[in-house]
């Protein structure tokens, strides 16, 4: 059966996933902010930065249309933006989300001016009853056009709803590992760039690799801890102990901290491995660009009665905003 998707942002990600949906005989309306973009991609249907040609199943259209059109309960909306653009989609096109069933976004990250996680955007300026899915894992935009073997999490609060998504972009490459941990999943996306950063640091200076395995299996404690935080306020999201127990060794958590951890593609990462003898960190997120980590390690030190207290965001913080001897604070950590 043909299915509508609308998927609203043309990053890489984004693009990537629309791609595969019309490859698989699927609708795809793509929403963009660039009225030139627009018509760019609707006459080449092509982009450059994946090298990539689409066929007359995809439209692209203006985000500015949104609130005038009608939602078809038929249609699966993607939210794929940037972490800093999210509420603000959510925040300008609410007449539209407020009609709609169901919302999953491919955004990793929180709003750094709330303090909240994307579904707690969703139920506070819409409503607590939209559907809600994350896809989330270690996974490049390149590698979903090449076909390359993935594995991703899914989780929702509608096993319908996850269960509709995999029958629909699951293929022998891209594979679904489903969940209900829709916080768990959230947070290790959030956690994996903060670890990033320090994996890199531990890298340049010169730390065998024994050190960010150690650091990954700090993370996953800290996400389970969050979690459980999070969870005893919002006892609707709340998850058993061995669901909990899976989120932290699936495709979202221990699988995105390896990749984030270990290569070099990775902003957060490429931040670390700058950390070492004298370094001016503002310099350096200048010349890296947004690192979402490092707002993040910020986002959760301020919020702490939200999610409690973290030995990762700890050390983090008081490398990155503190000007402590990263040395200093690693060797505290790994004690």
């Amino acid at each position: 059966m043909i299915k509508t998707f609308r998927i609203f942002g043309a990053g890489e990600w984004g693009l990537a996933v629309a791609n595969h949906l019309i490859c698989l005989g699927n609708r795809v309306e793509v929403f963009l902010r660039d009225h030139n973009k627009v018509n760019e991609y609707n006459e080449s249907l092509f982009c450059k930065r994946l090298n990539l040609s689409f066929n007359k199943n995809i439209v692209f259209r203006n985000l500015g249309e949104l609130n005038h059109l009608i939602n078809n309960g038929d249609n699966f909306n993607i939210i794929a933006s940037s972490s800093s653009g999210f509420t603000d989609i959510i925040d300008t096109y609410s007449v539209y989300f407020k009609s709609c069933q169901s919302i999953t976004w491919l955004t990793k990250g929180l709003d750094h001016s709330k303090g909240l996680l994307f579904h707690e955007i969703i139920d506070q300026t819409l409503s607590p009853n939209i559907k809600k899915c994350i896809i989330s894992g270690p996974s490049f935009a390149k590698d979903l056009v090449a076909a390359k073997p993935l594995r991703v999490s899914i989780a929702s609060t509608c096993d319908i709803l996850a269960n509709s998504i995999i029958e629909t972009m699951e293929t022998e490459n891209l594979k679904f590992e489903k969940t209900a941990d829709i916080i768990g999943v959230e947070l290790s996306g959030i956690i994996k760039n903060i670890s990033g950063i320090l994996a890199g640091i531990l890298t340049a200076n010169l730390y065998p690799d024994e050190y960010i395995e150690e650091l990954i299996s700090l993370s996953q404690i800290d996400v389970q801890n969050i979690a459980r935080k999070i969870t005893s306020n919002q006892n609707s999201y709340m998850v058993t102990e061995a669901e909990l127990e899976k989120t932290v060794r699936s495709p979202s958590c221990y699988g995105d901290m390896r990749l984030t951890c270990y290569f070099n593609i990775s902003r957060n990462r490429q931040l670390g491995l700058k950390i070492i003898g004298k370094y001016n960190i503002k310099k350096l997120i200048s010349r890296i660009g947004t690192v979402e980590g490092y707002l993040s390690t910020s986002t959760l030190n301020t919020h702490k009665e939200a999610f409690g207290e973290s030995k990762i965001v700890e050390a983090a913080y008081k490398i990155l905003y503190l000007d402590a001897d990263p040395k200093a604070v690693l060797n505290q950590l790994f004690e």
